[in-house]
């Protein structure tokens, strides 16, 4: 599989050259050296710096001209995007290209696509468990994508050979990959990515302007996401907001038991609650 694979990864597209698309385009130029690599965004500095960094080949604005006979492409745009980029390369890429994406959101994307007939392209998808609340190319990184696993998701219409070539893909770049199918895939996620999200917005929001002045290392950690792409998190959250209603219930509740006990006054039962709350932290 290993020298079969190879040979079919002859040209690899990378679609929006961000801190993700910026950070896989220099791990692909190292994983696989015999392969072009071709970065697709609007952002012409972005194509500059990574052409001189030498992490692509060749960049381009144009979807269709850059993804021109392509066996692989990456989406790495916000997951609103995804069906003008699907259709697009439908039309250009190699016959069964795979095309995959680093979206945090999975089930509806596979709707998405299982509602279609597509011509050339089959759809795998990722989710890399890694990132950083910076935004941009320049604070990419050939490195980012060693440093922890890849959820990949398959549904019933998702193709045998492409999922195969999918997690090769990724085998290679990643320490580790998980299968999830997409509606577990959003729950599990909602509860471990997306509610933490949610909370340090809401917690930003939630304190005096007073008190902003005396924030220090354990505000600003708490609240690191809060400062993460608007237009990246914006559609995570209406895509997957059923799952993440549910997992902010749960909270909820967690957050009432919290306030009962500290209403009780009891210290052994609080030493208890944050015990608790201590190993599973420590767990990670």
């Amino acid at each position: 599989m290993d020298g079969e694979t190879t040979a079919m990864f002859k040209k690899i597209v990378i679609i929006g050259m961000g801190l993700m698309g910026g950070s896989l385009a220099a791990a692909c130029r190292k994983k696989f050296p015999k392969t072009r690599i071709v970065g697709v965004t609007r952002n012409p500095g972005a194509l500059a710096l990574a052409l001189k960094r030498k992490w692509i080949h060749e960049g381009t604005r144009d979807v269709l001209a850059g993804a021109r006979d392509a066996d692989c492409v990456v989406i790495c745009t916000p997951v609103d995007s995804y069906l003008p980029q699907l259709e697009k390369l439908d039309r250009v890429v190699a016959d069964r290209a795979l095309v995959t994406d680093v979206g945090s959101v999975k089930k509806a994307i596979h709707d998405l696509v299982n509602a279609r007939t597509w011509k050339k392209i089959s759809f795998v998808g990722a989710h890399p468990m890694v990132g950083s609340h910076e935004r941009g190319i320049n604070f990419a990184s050939p490195g980012l994508y060693g440093e922890g696993m890849v959820i990949l998701t398959r549904d019933s219409k998702t193709d045998r050979r492409s999922f195969q070539k999918a997690k090769y893909f990724w085998d290679r770049l990643s320490k580790k990959t998980v299968v999830l199918d997409p509606r577990t895939h959003d729950k599990l996620i909602a509860e471990i990515s997306h509610l933490p999200h949610a909370l340090a917005a809401s917690l930003a929001r939630s304190v005096s302007t007073r008190s902003l002045s005396l924030a220090a290392a354990g505000f600003r950690d708490t609240t690191r996401v809060a400062a993460s792409d608007i237009s990246v998190w914006r559609p995570i959250f209406q895509l997957n907001r059923r799952q993440l209603f549910s997992a902010m219930k749960r909270f909820e509740k967690e957050l009432k038991h919290f306030k009962a006990v500290l209403r009780s006054g009891d210290p052994a039962a609080l030493g208890r609650y944050l015990s608790r709350a201590q190993r599973i932290r420590q767990s990670l």
